[in-house]
């Protein structure tokens, strides 16, 4: 495909001071990404309230590696989905599919990248999306939240959801589109899980896929081990008061 219109986007979300975002910046947009880069001409990166040194790394590498990459740097927390929400609209997505890296995750930099996103796109003929699945109970009000979506397809939601891990995953972009996700109130918790339940309302298969990456990993690269960043919230839908 073609630079205006490339077969990937990919999003970078970057949050968080300098001790601790700096490293973990230096860790995502490495040489794999730097790699990936040469692919597909579409980078978006979100720099979230972060500090003067991780500022100064990514806008470097990016000029180096990333030189039509979207920017959006936000002095203060405006917290995940907003942020996502600019990242995905903040210019016109028109890519077949869209990737999605939090600061915590990354291609593991030994990966072959080009056999890597051949067996992504390989999945994705299959799927609607991939991602690290796990399953989740809904707590709180979440079911009636979910009933009162513009997306609810009328099947009765079960006790639990299947969903990617919010770390990382790729999605065919038709799916944001459709359903402008992510919805504008969503802030910081449960967007993954919702997202899980949104695909299952439409039959849109999700794919089990964690080959080459890390995902929320600690420094051994354990996943889903990172250290919990970000807004003590109640996940999106807990509290929710259906309009009588």
């Amino acid at each position: 495909m073609s630079a205006q219109n490339p077969e990937l986007s990919v999003c970078v979300l970057l949050y968080g001071s300098d001790d601790y975002c700096f490293r973990l910046a230096q860790r995502v947009v490495n040489s794999a990404l730097q790699r990936l880069g040469t692919v597909t001409p579409d980078f978006r990166f979100g720099l979230n309230a972060v500090g003067d040194a991780t500022r100064d790394y990514v806008q470097n590498v990016v000029y180096r590696h990333f030189p039509n990459a979207l920017v959006v740097d936000c002095p203060e927390n405006i917290h995940k989905y907003p942020m996502m929400r600019r990242l995905l609209y903040g210019r016109p997505l028109e890519s077949a599919l869209t990737m999605w890296f939090d600061d915590d995750s990354c291609i593991i930099d030994t990966t072959d990248v080009t056999a890597w996103l051949a067996r992504v796109r390989q999945q994705m003929h299959a799927y609607a999306m991939l991602g690290s699945v796990y399953k989740e109970r809904f707590v709180g009000n979440q079911v009636d939240w979910i009933k009162n979506q513009p997306w609810y397809n009328d099947k009765e939601p079960g006790a639990y959801t299947q969903f990617a891990a919010g770390g990382w995953w790729v999605i065919r972009t038709s799916v944001l589109l459709q359903f402008d996700w992510p919805p504008p109130e969503l802030k910081h918790r449960g967007g993954d899980i919702m997202l899980g339940e949104l695909l299952r309302q439409h039959n849109l298969q999700l794919g089990h896929f964690r080959d080459g990456v890390w995902i929320n990993a600690n420094e051994e690269g354990v996943e889903s081990q990172s250290t919990r960043r970000g807004a003590a919230e109640l996940p999106i839908g807990y509290d929710y008061e259906k309009v009588s």
